[in-house]
């Protein structure tokens, strides 16, 4: 039976349907199925990192008595609750090299590339397993020995458990050599998430350098274990801090870790070599624009830049209005307030 367009009646149509054995259900069936989908509901767009509650009012020198300090220092979760610190201060100690430590507001011991045993300019108290009162949260930014060393991180579990943050292959990796490892790999692993973490928001974002381990030191064959990255760290009083990890200079410094991100301090490797060196470095603070920033990745061997003295001058022409502090690795500092 042939019909033509705008002719077909509902007699017409049942009996196309008989004909060609196809069951009323079925129609009925696909009928149900193509009915519109009803739109999901939007979804309002996350507010920046920057943005904090009205009640909590930045304020130049916070006490632990003043009510918006407290405000500032609530978890979004009950859960996550920290033992918030009566002074609710960052402490900052750089252990030489890439290895920083941190004791947090909440009371947590953070460690960043903690390379310990074998570091000549990590201070004696550390290069000697054990040093540590507690850890409660390793960071990784990458493979290299001189960031990642398999014994010192062995060491560190066993004694610490903390839980261990590094891309998503380097976590595998260690996982594999250390079993034990509480690694965070479906909590953290890779390039542009952020989680809550023991009451710290840590964002893990790019860097543009390289990534391998060496089982045997600075000797052997490398290991693939990922892409480098850097880390943006929101502790509980609402202060940030990026360190880029080993990097050259990025737009993101500027789109992504300035814009978006708008850390309190920044560390940045000096160097050269590896990474940027004090020109470069200088430049990533006028496009980052922190209020204070720490050199590191220098100092460390003959062939890296051994003083922070250009990096300082530098500064002071590409972004005056940031403030570089040269720290002595197992001296902590106490950072300022930060803009939260």
């Amino acid at each position: 039976m042939q019909i033509k367009s705008g002719q077909l009646t509902r007699r017409d149509f049942l009996k196309a349907v008989s004909a060609s054995g196809v069951g009323l259900s079925a129609i009925a069936l696909l009928g149900s199925s193509c009915r519109a989908t009803p739109a999901p509901t939007p979804i309002e767009e996350e507010k920046p990192a920057s943005t904090v509650p009205a009640a909590a009012e930045p304020t130049e020198a916070p006490t632990p008595v003043e009510p918006a300090e407290e405000e500032k220092t609530t978890p979004t979760s009950a859960a996550e609750a920290p033992e918030v610190l009566s002074d609710g201060k960052v402490l900052v100690e750089w252990l030489g090299h890439g290895s920083f430590k941190f004791e947090t507001p909440g009371g947590k011991v953070v460690l960043l590339d903690p390379w310990l045993s074998t570091n000549p300019k990590c201070p004696a108290e550390y290069r000697t397993m054990g040093g540590f009162s507690k850890v409660d949260i390793v960071l990784f930014t990458h493979g290299h020995v001189d960031h990642f060393m398999l014994p010192d991180t062995q060491d560190i579990v066993e004694r610490y458990s903390p839980k261990i943050i590094a891309p998503w292959e380097l976590e595998f990796f260690i996982k594999a050599e250390i079993p034990k490892a509480d690694t965070l790999t479906f909590e953290l692993a890779n390039k542009g998430a952020t989680s809550l973490i023991e009451g710290l928001k840590i964002a893990m974002v790019g860097a543009d350098h390289s990534s391998g381990a060496q089982l045997t030191g600075f000797e052997g064959i490398n290991k693939y274990v990922g892409e480098p990255v850097g880390y943006v760290i929101e502790f509980e009083n609402g202060f940030k801090v990026y360190h880029s990890g080993d990097t050259g200079l990025m737009a993101d410094m500027e789109l992504v870790i300035g814009n978006f991100y708008e850390p309190d301090l920044a560390i940045l490797p000096i160097g050269g070599v590896f990474t940027m060196g004090p020109k470069e470095a200088a430049y990533a603070c006028k496009l980052i624009r922190p209020k204070y920033v720490i050199p590191e990745h220098y100092g460390t061997f003959p062939v890296l830049v051994q003083t922070a003295e250009d990096f300082v001058g530098w500064v002071e022409h590409y972004a005056p209005d940031t403030e570089p502090f040269e720290l002595t690795p197992g001296e902590p500092i106490e950072m300022p307030p930060g803009s939260a």
